[in-house]
């Protein structure tokens, strides 16, 4: 053991941490970058009174999810730092990060950097879906080649939205998305604005086409073609027949068509003795 080390352990670790403190304040070069590890917060505070401490430095700080909220919060409130972009994401990203000002920051991140906080793990529930509000706010006046993209990789919600989109390149790329659920599926076909791409996408599609609440709401979303419709009641019980006579979102022709067809089953199992 050093003779440093020993006078240190002499000390006690209150000594020893109020002397760290004090280094913090000042310290330079491979010292200060080693105090951005520190475990104390109060180390972590005098560090942010170093007039040597720069952006990437305060970066790595932003990215330990152990950092405190009284550091982030003093991080969010210097105003040089704010002119950093970078900082601004990291910030809005942390799971300390005071939520006024993740709010504020919110609305000056750009697009995918917005998509990026949706699908980020870690980030607070309403946050994200502040994000994904964001997002979906902007529709069509985003570009066909970035809806595209996030089609392709967003979070759920966002997927789902975008099935309203006039495109059908990008309602086939949300359909796509590995993220979107069955139930974003039909909530998005049940929409009176439903885009008429949507259906067909939809009937075409290996992974929806099959699954039996999907084909209930293609059933009653008015833009699917006659002869997709007419293969999907084949392959349904008579239960879900039955439910669609008296569903008012299914087209009268198709109600009364769909009676006739439970009607006629009927028919056939009395007779088969059924």
């Amino acid at each position: 053991m050093t003779r440093a080390n020993r006078m240190r352990q002499e000390r006690g670790p209150e000594a020893v941490l109020r002397e760290t403190i004090q280094q913090a304040r000042t310290a330079t070069g491979t010292h200060l970058e080693a105090l951005l590890y520190h475990r104390s917060p109060e180390v972590l505070e005098a560090l942010l009174d170093n007039p040597r401490l720069n952006d990437q430095h305060v970066h790595i700080l932003l990215q330990r999810k152990d950092l405190s909220r009284a550091v982030v919060t003093r991080i969010a409130q210097n105003k040089e730092w704010m002119k950093s972009y970078p900082l601004m994401l990291a910030l809005v990203k942390h799971p300390r990060s005071p939520r006024y000002v993740t709010l504020q920051l919110l609305k000056m991140l750009y697009l995918f950097d917005l998509v990026g906080v949706a699908t980020t793990p870690g980030v607070p529930a309403d946050l994200k879906r502040l994000a994904e509000d964001h997002i979906l706010a902007q529709g069509e006046g985003i570009s066909l080649g970035q809806r595209l993209t996030m089609a392709r990789r967003s979070s759920s919600r966002i997927a789902a939205g975008l099935l309203a989109d006039s495109d059908r390149r990008v309602i086939e790329a949300a359909l796509s998305n590995p993220a979107l659920t069955e139930q974003g599926v039909v909530a998005a076909l049940r929409l009176e604005k439903a885009s008429p791409e949507l259906p067909e996408a939809v009937a075409d599609h290996t992974r929806w086409s099959s699954r039996h609440w999907v084909k209930l709401a293609l059933l009653r979303n008015r833009h699917l073609s006659l002869a997709r419709l007419m293969g999907i009641l084949s392959e349904l019980s008579s239960g879900d027949l039955t439910d669609l006579i008296s569903d008012p979102r299914v087209a009268n022709n198709i109600r009364a068509y769909v009676a006739r067809m439970v009607h006629h089953l009927s028919t056939l199992r009395k007779r088969d003795g059924l």
